[in-house]
């Protein structure tokens, strides 16, 4: 008694410190989800009060953010279709399996039903008749009893494979109504992405001959990397304190980390921008669109929205300080407050914020001040 009450307090110790973390990340994430609707307001206030934005690129955010809902959409139907398209192939394996039985059971009752054709409707009475010893009669009227039981048991299970099979067969049919669907309905969000695709082009050329000369390109720049040191401050300071994470902290990360795009890098940190008026603050990737944004370490996620010059933008949290932040995303997979581990997918690839073509932006940040991503990529 003594050694298992000792072990019970070993596993209590053991799991204690786990309990108390996830405990702890439950009540952030409370916390995260109160002050959402604070953080939605963040940025409407901080777009307010930055640079005064024309008409086509108050229009663009919009249609990014469209375009965004019309893939989320389409995610889910395609997920829906092929949750439908194994269920129909997994009831066609079981039509086929019932098709065999029925075939199996009609042969023994075709069996069953020759031998009595050939003794007669009225063998047990012959059998009967013609017994002369007793305990022989009663013998060959229990066989004669099992052959008839059989034989009606034979007849219930094929009656119950070909109600089997007919309702099969009917799901199989409804399945298919519900691909037709759902095919029909994945067509409709992809002709509304192309139409916001085509909307978007137009916009980004309306924007583009309304910058008439490099020093409105530059003050449009500066002003959009302004506004995002405005959020990331703001988001540091509204937040609530995050808990320590078991896997270690993110400062122990230095050239451990995995990439979060696979693709070459375009644009380096501290490279020249706008003929060496600015710097890249991060990392641009040549992904391909519509490829993986992976996250590179725990977190939570604090920021997940559209903002002037980075499209749509997720930011995690890594913990003392550190931020990581993912740029011009075709759609974002993650909402406020959920948890991340390294590798796992937050967004997809794609060319939001006015990008030309497509990349990822990535940031690491300390204490809001940008840092070299390269120092703690592997």
């Amino acid at each position: 008694m003594g050694k298992t009450i000792c072990a019970l307090a070993m596993l209590s110790l053991l799991a204690g410190p786990a309990a108390l973390a996830q405990a702890s990340r439950d009540e952030a994430s409370a916390e995260l989800e109160a002050v959402r609707g604070r953080i939605d307001a963040l940025r409407g206030e901080i777009e307010r009060e930055g640079r005064q934005r024309t008409r086509a690129e108050r229009a663009l955010a919009e249609v990014e953010q469209s375009e965004q809902k019309a893939r989320r959409e389409l995610a889910g139907v395609r997920e829906q279709l092929n949750k439908t398209r194994r269920r129909q192939r997994e009831l066609e394996r079981q039509a086929d399996q019932e098709r065999a039985k029925l075939e199996e059971q009609r042969r023994i009752l075709g069996k069953q039903l020759r031998v009595a054709y050939i003794n007669g409707d009225e063998e047990w009475l012959r059998v009967a008749l013609n017994q002369q010893d007793a305990s022989g009669f009663g013998r060959r009227m229990t066989y004669y009893g099992y052959l008839s039981r059989q034989r009606s048991s034979a007849i219930d299970v094929l009656r119950k494979t070909i109600v089997k099979l007919e309702l099969t067969r009917l799901e199989i049919q409804e399945k298919a109504r519900e691909l037709a669907r759902l095919e029909s309905s994945a067509a409709e969000k992809l002709e509304a992405i192309a139409e916001t695709r085509s909307e978007r082009a137009a916009l980004l050329s309306k924007i583009s001959s309304s910058i008439k000369s490099k020093d409105a390109e530059i003050s449009k720049l500066q002003a959009q990397a302004a506004e995002l040191t405005e959020l990331v401050a703001s988001l540091a300071r509204m937040l609530p304190e995050m808990p320590a994470i078991d896997a270690g902290p993110f400062a122990g990360r230095t050239a451990s980390l995995s990439w979060p795009a696979d693709g070459p890098v375009l644009k380096n940190f501290g490279q020249s921008r706008a003929d060496g008026s600015l710097k890249w603050t991060g990392m641009l990737l040549g992904a391909p669109a519509g490829s993986e944004v992976r996250a590179v370490y725990h977190g939570r996620v604090i920021f997940s929205d559209w903002l002037d010059g980075m499209g749509l933008l997720t930011i995690i949290e890594h913990g003392d300080g550190y931020m990581s932040l993912y740029g011009h995303n075709q759609d974002l997979l993650k909402e406020v407050g959920e948890w991340v581990s390294p590798g796992e997918p937050i967004g997809h690839v794609g060319d939001s914020g006015g990008q030309a073509a497509a990349g990822l932006y990535f940031e690491i940040r300390k204490d809001g001040e940008p840092v070299n991503p390269r120092s703690w990529i592997k």
